[in-house]
């Protein structure tokens, strides 16, 4: 069965309903049986075992043929899913537009240099192109306005032109998971759980 578009996805069919079934266990302790999420059992042991190799969970006892493994929780990290691979390692992708997110919430008014310059950490640079084509669709979408127009330079006058500056609009912070451009060019919200914004043929809506 292939898996739905994130739109489409209900709360119990993400790696977010088993953390929080995980971490509403008593003493953190569990096993794959008891977490009430409505997956099928080989998506919930693979990220069960994603968060064991990324020591998230310790197996306390392996359990034998037909029976299931008991865990702990052993490194809460809030209330977001970690974001890991099958070996436990970290997913990166995506970690740019959550800097950014984090980032024009409090700075508010910016060029997409200065959201870029303001969102990059040492273990994640944001470029600045980034930036650009993400505040666009936000603007787009109704999260950010411009307010200061792209204004092209005159020909041999280095620094006659204006960079686009945009702000934060009031009222337009859903959430902390950042909104997502999506392959289809439309802005899925992921704290709403819906799409703010989508481009159609010959204009926009």
């Amino acid at each position: 069965m292939s898996r739905k578009p994130v739109d489409q996805q209900q709360p119990t069919e993400c790696r977010q309903a088993i953390w929080d079934a995980i971490r509403s266990k008593e003493d953190w302790l569990f096993t794959a049986d008891e977490l009430d999420v409505k997956l099928d059992a080989s998506t919930i042991r693979e990220y069960l075992s994603a968060l064991a190799n990324g020591d998230y969970l310790e197996v306390i006892s392996k359990g034998k043929r037909g029976e299931s493994n008991i865990y702990r929780l052993i490194n809460d990290t809030g209330v977001d899913a970690p974001r890991l691979r099958k070996d436990g390692t970290p997913v990166t992708q995506g970690q740019g537009r959550q800097q950014m997110w984090n980032a024009m919430r409090i700075i508010k008014q910016f060029s997409p240099a200065d959201l870029a310059l303001n969102a990059t950490t040492d273990d994640h640079k944001v470029a600045e192109n980034e930036a650009r084509d993400y505040c666009k669709m936000l603007c787009h979408a109704g999260y950010l306005r411009v307010s200061v127009p792209h204004k092209t330079g005159s020909a041999g006058k280095p620094g006659s032109g204006q960079r686009a500056r945009y702000m934060f609009i009031p009222g337009m912070w859903t959430g902390p998971h950042p909104p997502q451009i999506q392959r289809t060019k439309q802005v899925y919200d992921p704290n709403l759980r819906k799409v703010v914004w989508a481009k159609v043929e010959g204009g926009a809506e």
